[in-house]
């Protein structure tokens, strides 16, 4: 009877679904026949451990498959759920965007290591900056996650981890070039006039993604780009203005223009090479060494405020 129910489930599931691919007889026909014959306690461990069941598992294997067999025809391929056809590796679906999402957390926590190492705890901004490296951790664990394996859960952690992490660059940055007192602090509460409307269009953007009916994934790649420019544009304008004075922002010139090129990866879209390296893939590749320089030129930013007012004040 469940496994009735299960196949019953899983035809039920994929006209709703947005790939052109899952509206296909060849798929839907594949999955149905597949979860008859399905066999859970068969599953190899690694499976188990990152959440696939049945549905998922023959979800998965339909498209493989028959991307195989369209490939081998020259014939165009198609996305299924939302996602090419990966070759699974170990349980985990999209293994390139694991390592890659893997290594840029690793390089935050390097810069996390190299802020608490080289910049006084005394420093106005430190425990601002920590706060910051902490999410941007987070939210790459939670990449990490979503990339091994999509589900609804790994998917909203995901979308609002990203979005989380870009508003919170754009409230640090403009707390960063907001007027200081003599002593290096911050005037006028800037900390809230900030951070409540950054936190409240947060509120607003959650709620916008469509949680409470469909996720809209166009909507949250315009939402976070338009705070990805305006967080680079107001960097660049600072930058620039202190170009020959400060001269570790040529790093943050660099994030900026890397960055920027990175992201016509993200924007695009492509099969993945050998079934691995999709555009996303990529994207995470080239943020790795950016997540690097742009940790450096923040803890070299914090070294030169802090000895700049230092002199300062003596």
């Amino acid at each position: 009877m469940m496994r009735t129910i299960l196949v019953l489930a899983a035809v039920a599931i994929l006209p709703v679904l947005s790939s052109y691919g899952d509206q296909t007889h060849e798929y839907r026909d594949c999955v149905t026949e597949k979860m008859r014959a399905c066999d859970y306690n068969a599953f190899d461990m690694s499976l188990k451990i990152f959440g696939w069941d049945c549905l998922s598992d023959c979800q998965y294997r339909c498209a493989v498959e028959i991307t195989e067999k369209r490939q081998a025809k020259n014939l165009q391929i198609y996305q299924y759920n939302g996602k090419w056809a990966f070759t699974r590796w170990f349980g985990l679906q999209e293994p390139a965007s694991v390592l890659f999402s893997f290594l840029n957390g690793f390089a935050v926590f390097l810069g996390i290591s190299n802020l608490v190492a080289r910049v006084p705890v005394t420093y106005v901004l430190f425990h601002t900056w920590l706060a910051y490296e902490i999410v941007c951790l987070v939210t790459w664990f939670v990449s990490f996650l979503f990339h091994a394996k999509d589900t609804i859960t790994t998917e909203i952690l995901d979308y609002l981890g990203a979005s989380t992490m870009v508003m919170l660059s754009l409230y640090c940055m403009l707390l960063r070039i907001s007027g200081r007192d003599q002593y290096g602090k911050i005037k006028n509460k800037l900390n809230y006039k900030y951070g409540v409307p950054i936190f409240m269009l947060f509120l607003y953007h959650a709620y916008n993604l469509g949680f409470y009916k469909k996720i809209d994934y166009g909507y949250n790649m315009k939402f976070n780009v338009f705070i990805g420019v305006t967080h680079h544009c107001i960097l660049l304008g600072w930058g620039l203005w202190n170009w020959s004075y400060r001269p570790h922002v040529k790093k943050a010139v660099m994030v900026i223009v890397g960055s920027s090129l990175a992201l016509l990866l993200e924007l695009g879209d492509f099969p993945p090479y050998y079934g691995i390296f999709d555009a996303h893939a990529l994207w995470h590749a080239a943020t790795v060494p950016l997540t690097v320089i742009w940790w450096s030129f923040i803890v070299d930013d914090c070294v030169f405020e802090t000895n700049y007012y230092k002199r300062k004040v003596i």
